[in-house]
């Protein structure tokens, strides 16, 4: 059976199943099917009318299929142009022979060192390129790279990397002293360590307080090359459906963290979509690697996905914002993926004005919500610079081989999209029972992907909460977010499930606060979190960041701040009609707190009790009383 036969066959499927579609309809229906309709159905239910195929090259759609390693693949794709540019790190450029030179050399010391097929390595590197030496060596003998990130707690860190019986860690010298307390207490034997500037012409400065190696289990990545010299470079380990590549795994903020188990299909499903797809990439262009690499996004779509289409990555392993603005205009960057913390800096005077930057190609953002009006705002500062193309805004998670769906700049998305499911990916939105919504209902996000993740490891239980199985046997992603699809196939995610606060007994999501308030000119950013207080979550409470003129007026005159405060209280309240969704509590903030390398951390601001400025709401109930006090 084709693959086009079998979708056809799965659309029945969803069809049949479909309760809300009456008999009359579904005979119909099927008829379309009969007489070789393959999308653009009129059924009113986005994975049956499949509206997103419209935009794709359906030639190669139905063409994507795999049966390569990922090493496979990126050799067979740049054979014919080795001398291409593969990686440029802090003054150093690496072509494309030089790093698959170095990818056998890796191979031979792995081997020297006894690492064979079905064992894990354990890798805790940012965006150096030994990081990309190791994935594809462990890749080319048939080994799984365990992507550790360093900011994980002890206990975590030990219990994970024991979990898969890792007996050997690669660490960048920087992440080594933060974690080797863990490592001691796990299942590693051997631990090799990077020098952060290793490939960098840089490394000849000397290093304050550099590490010192004391004990046998530990030696230098140079060392480790250097020992696997004599060896002949290993047989490439020939491609199996389903194998594992490597293990990244979830934030572990609330429980134990869980492994992600990514094949090489994962990868090489998501890549081999742009065949299809509307986004060009081009061989000798050049890609921001900002994201690390133990995120499914930092090692699928900022490493892999260039490097399969002879795109040069250009590396810094810093995940800082003045940086990352200034690289992208320095380096004549075409693409970049990072969050919204990360383009913010572009609204930074200081690091833009009197730039150009004509050169980017594709700005795209992922990871954290984007407003309309800040991507506005970011937009009108690239435009400036001289950038003809918006910010693609995408949309995926760890749990689906990263991403799901992606705005395009030849596609006319509509406000708050995140775009369309790539190709091969359908995405429908359900309810509490697994029934699938019409266009615009708003439910659970499930997602059919053949660029997800084989599983949690060792985790049965986890595994039958996440997939689902419908009476026909498919596989759907329960992706923990809520949100809706409109009828050109655009999803729109309004937040995660679990983003909620209990406010006098009723449940509420914090999203649904936070979208009130999109678009209010004074506003830069603001996030709707939980109060904790001694382990429990009892109201919320509303953090604001307003622009530099506005923050400089209520830092001036604080009666205009608590008037502002009280205006925002009567737009929520205006807009539900509810009490219990207006705040009382609020929180002035310059910028927000991250965790490392990444995302809000909103756990820690829910524990935050000083600063807040208290309004009360009763007068919105009760005429001619307004109590305002400040704590």
């Amino acid at each position: 059976m084709t693959k086009e036969e079998k979708e056809i066959q799965e659309v029945k499927n969803r069809i049949l199943a479909n309760s809300n579609i009456s008999e009359e309809k579904k005979v119909l229906l099927l008829n379309e099917i009969s007489q070789g309709k393959t999308f653009g159905f009129n059924s009113g239910y986005p994975s049956i009318d499949r509206p997103w195929l419209s935009f794709f090259k359906l030639d190669s759609y139905y063409k994507i299929d795999n049966n390569s390693t990922v090493y496979q693949d990126i050799l067979k794709q740049n054979q014919n142009d080795l001398k291409n540019l593969a990686i440029m790190y802090f003054g150093g450029n690496i072509s494309y022979k030089k790093m698959f030179e170095q990818i056998d050399k890796t191979a031979k010391s792995l081997e020297e060192y006894g690492i064979k097929k079905g064992d894990f390595v354990t890798v805790c590197c940012a965006g150096i390129p030994e990081c990309i030496y190791t994935v594809y060596a462990l890749a080319k003998i048939g080994a799984i790279a365990n992507m550790m990130p360093p900011y994980f707690d002890k206990d975590q860190m030990s219990a994970r990397i024991s979990d898969c019986e890792s007996d050997t860690l690669i660490v960048m010298d920087s992440f080594y002293p933060q974690i080797k307390e863990s490592v001691n207490k796990s299942t590693v034997k051997k631990v090799i360590v990077i020098p952060t500037l290793n490939s960098s012409p840089l490394r000849y400065i000397p290093k304050k307080n550099k590490i010192k190696l004391n004990y046998v289990n530990e030696l230098w990545w140079n060392q480790f090359i250097k020992d696997g010299n004599k060896r002949i470079v290993p047989e490439t380990f020939s491609y199996e459906k389903d194998y594992p590549f490597c293990m990244v795994y979830s934030s572990g903020t609330t429980g134990a963290s869980k492994a992600i188990v990514l094949s090489h299909d994962s990868f090489q499903y998501s890549v081999l979509s742009y065949d299809a797809n509307t986004i060009d990439i081009n061989r000798g262009q050049k890609m921001y690697q900002v994201v690390p690499p133990w995120y499914s996004t930092g090692l699928s779509t900022s490493v892999h996905l260039p490097l399969h289409y002879g795109v040069t990555i250009f590396q810094d392993p810093r995940f800082e914002r003045d940086v990352f603005v200034k690289n992208i205009i320095k380096k004549k960057l075409d693409y970049s993926i990072g969050s919204t913390s990360l383009y913010e800096g572009f609204l930074d005077k200081r690091l833009t004005e009197g730039k150009k930057l004509s050169h980017m190609y594709t700005p795209v953002q992922g990871g954290e919500a984007l407003n309309n009006d800040l991507k506005d705002k970011i937009e009108g500062v690239l435009k400036d610079m001289g950038v003809d193309t918006k910010i693609i805004v995408a949309y995926g998670q760890c749990e689906c081989g990263a991403q799901v769906t992606s705005q395009s700049n030849k596609i006319n998305h509509p406000a708050d999209s995140v775009g369309i499911p790539i190709p091969g990916v359908t995405v429908k939105i359900v309810d509490d029972d697994f029934n699938e919504l019409p266009y615009g209902g708003r439910g659970n996000i499930v997602v059919n992907t053949p660029c997800g993740m084989i599983g949690y490891y060792n985790r049965p239980d986890e595994n039958e909460k996440y997939f689902h199985y419908d009476e026909f046997g498919t596989r759907w992603n329960c992706t923990g977010d809520i949100g809706s699809m409109g009828e050109n196939g655009d999803l729109f995610v309004d937040g995660r499930a679990e983003d909620f606060s209990i406010s006098e007994g009723k449940k509420i999501y914090n999203f649904d606060i936070e979208r009130v308030l999109q678009g209010e000119s004074d506003i830069k950013m603001c996030d709707c979190v939980s109060m904790v207080r001694d382990e429990i979550s009892d109201g919320f409470v509303l953090h604001i960041i307003f622009d530099e003129e506005s923050e400089k007026l209520y830092e001036e005159n604080i009666e205009k701040l608590y008037d502002r405060l009280i205006e925002i209280q009567k737009r929520i309240f205006d807009e539900y009609n509810d009490i219990i969704m207006v705040p009382t509590e609020f929180k002035i903030r310059k910028e927000f707190p991250f965790k490392p390398f990444g995302k809000r951390d909103t756990e820690a601001m829910k524990r935050e009790t000083d600063g807040l400025i208290h309004i009360d709401k009763n007068y919105l109930i009760e005429e001619n009383k307004k109590i305002i006090k400040r704590i």
